[in-house]
């Protein structure tokens, strides 16, 4: 019972951001497929949050008991914060570490047990890589240059 009313506060929750950021993603032009501009992505990726928060609520919606026991409050408000940081803290050091300062908190708010801060880190790091490889390599998506490196030119 308190699992699907997490289920539907969580759904409705994630619903609110997926709109948030399909917003944004909006208001920041996402042009097309052919020629993606710098609001494709989030908005690709808020419809994608959108779909499955939907998802869950539906399931959520059959059988939903009491809805606000059984919910981490702390784990979702470091889940949302720190996606906010990412951006800010992108424009200072730039896409690979502001990408891996916040998979670092994400997988250190995902993980549990032994050993838990070496898988975050590692898992940390291959996910930034990948994502510099894939965007900055393999696309060339232009990113911004990082505040910190105009001090050492």
């Amino acid at each position: 019972m308190k699992r699907i009313a997490a289920d539907v506060i969580g759904s409705l929750f994630w619903l609110a951001v997926g709109i948030f950021f399909a917003v944004g993603g909006i208001l920041l032009r996402p042009g097309t497929l052919r020629n993606p501009g710098p609001g494709f992505l989030p908005l690709m990726m808020a419809l994608l949050l959108i779909c499955f928060s939907l998802f869950i609520l539906a399931r959520g919606l059959v059988g939903s008991g009491s809805l606000l026991k059984g919910i981490r409050w702390s784990r979702q408000a470091v889940m949302v914060l720190s996606v906010f940081l990412y951006g800010l803290l992108m424009d200072w050091v730039g896409f690979f570490f502001s990408t891996l300062a916040l998979m670092f908190v994400l997988y250190g708010v995902l993980f549990e047990g032994k050993g838990r801060w070496t898988r975050v880190l590692f898992c940390a790091a291959v996910t930034a890589l990948a994502g510099w490889l894939v965007f900055s390599v393999i696309l060339k998506v232009p990113f911004p240059r990082a505040r910190v490196m105009a001090i050492w030119r």
